[in-house]
């Protein structure tokens, strides 16, 4: 089973010490337990590293076997968590960019929820959801707002979207929305305008629904996002506050 996100040197030999060493990494570990998303990955260079910081022998013996042999086996944690569902590493180090989080941060919980004000900046937002598309083979997006607001939310396209083969799907405005129809912006002529790989089709996976998704579906993982305000409040010049909830969907 693919991992979900890594865990920075430090936090891993918490993780694996606390069965034999709870009282000194009691704090810690439930620090640990409030944000983290089994299974981790890991690899043999940490692990390496995490026996001269004090992971335990026994843990050491039990998994290097494991990742030894593993194609990510010299991979630097950026590169590894490049490589999970979730793309981020855990960590306890204060003032970290993506993929880097620290574990107090309210950027992430077991939902892994990212809230922001009104007065907040989008750009770790928008450079996570860069980071969570980057090998999507289809995406499927679901606002009934995205033509209306065309001038800001075609930045999805612009800028999150990876260069690759790519189906994307999109959700018609319902009739029910006096807005204009998703379907006279998001065209095969657009699309293939920002890359000749890219496929664009309607889908009524979210049909009719008024809340707002982006399904992220790549060869080892599928990622449901709901947004709590349109799209747009992403690149808005002074947007609502916004909730974002990820999900894996398993």
């Amino acid at each position: 089973m693919a991992g979900k996100m890594v865990l920075s040197d430090e936090l891993l030999v918490a993780y694996e010490n606390y069965a034999l060493e709870p009282r000194r990494y009691n704090k810690k570990y439930k620090q640990l337990m409030s944000k983290l998303i089994l299974p981790y990955e890991t690899n043999k260079a940490q692990l390496v590293r995490a026996k001269v910081l004090g992971l335990n022998a026994a843990c050491y013996d039990r998994l290097l076997p494991i990742y030894a042999g593993s194609i990510t086996k010299d991979y630097d944690l950026p590169a590894l968590a490049a490589t999970t569902s979730l793309k981020f590493i855990l960590t306890s180090d204060t003032n970290v960019q993506l993929p880097y989080l620290n574990i107090k941060s309210n950027f992430t919980a077991n939902n892994l929820t990212i809230s922001l004000s009104p007065a907040e900046s989008r750009a770790d937002l928008s450079k996570y959801l860069e980071m969570v598309s980057a090998d999507a083979t289809k995406v499927t997006i679901c606002d009934n707002y995205i033509a209306q607001n065309w001038s800001n939310t075609r930045a999805l396209f612009l800028s999150i979207l990876p260069r690759n083969n790519l189906n994307i799907e999109y959700v018609e405005t319902s009739q029910t929305v006096n807005a204009t129809l998703n379907s006279t912006k998001i065209t095969a002529a657009f699309v293939k305008g920002i890359h000749a790989d890219w496929t664009v089709s309607p889908s009524t996976l979210y049909a009719n629904s008024h809340d707002r998704y982006l399904r992220i579906e790549s060869p080892t993982s599928k990622i449901e996002i709901m947004l709590s305000s349109g799209f747009d409040h992403i690149w808005k010049h002074n947007p609502k506050e916004i909730t974002c909830v990820f999900r894996e969907i398993t």
